[in-house]
């Protein structure tokens, strides 16, 4: 694939994943929004080599870092890196570029999906031990409010991600 076209697919995932973020919505008893920025990391994963969504993943945080309004909500800056929900940006660091190592080369929708389900406890181990961190809450609560509520949708989240991106990745144009 030529670097203009790497480059191109690249910030269009870290415009796709900015984008997503906007696109939440409150669960009662949790500081954790429901969002579609799990659709958009999953697809980036799957479109992406493994070292191509870890970079996507480092200038997402660092836009935010730097304080343009990237993260949940609208929020950006060091602050939103120290919330509540800090933790799960440093999950989806880790985890979406093992994903993507995970889901091989041909473009099927049982490995995409069985790869995306790998993001999920590594997401939320971050999430959580930042939430515990952040709050000072027990383990427990952090799980009952951090992960528990999340674990269906993102289970379908990821089926959605895995169809798309396995049915995209056949019509794009492979790598040189």
């Amino acid at each position: 694939m030529s670097s203009t076209r790497t480059m191109s697919k690249m910030a269009v995932c870290v415009a796709i994943i900015c984008i997503s973020a906007y696109l939440s919505f409150p669960i009662p008893f949790t500081t954790i929004p429901f969002t579609f920025l799990t659709l958009a990391l999953l697809l980036t994963a799957f479109l992406l080599t493994p070292s191509q969504t870890f970079i996507v993943l480092i200038v997402y945080v660092l836009l935010g870092a730097v304080g343009l309004p990237v993260f949940v909500g609208g929020s950006g800056g060091i602050g939103a890196l120290l919330s509540p929900s800090g933790g799960y940006l440093l999950g989806f660091i880790v985890a979406y570029p093992i994903s993507s190592m995970l889901k091989g080369h041909d473009a099927k929708l049982l490995h995409y999906f069985a790869a995306g389900l790998v993001s999920i406890p590594i997401t939320y181990f971050f999430g959580v031990a930042g939430l515990c961190l952040i709050t000072k809450i027990s383990i427990t609560q952090a799980i009952i409010i951090g992960a528990l509520p999340f674990i269906i949708g993102d289970i379908v989240k990821n089926f959605l991600a895995a169809y798309i991106g396995s049915h995209l990745q056949k019509v794009l144009p492979k790598d040189a």
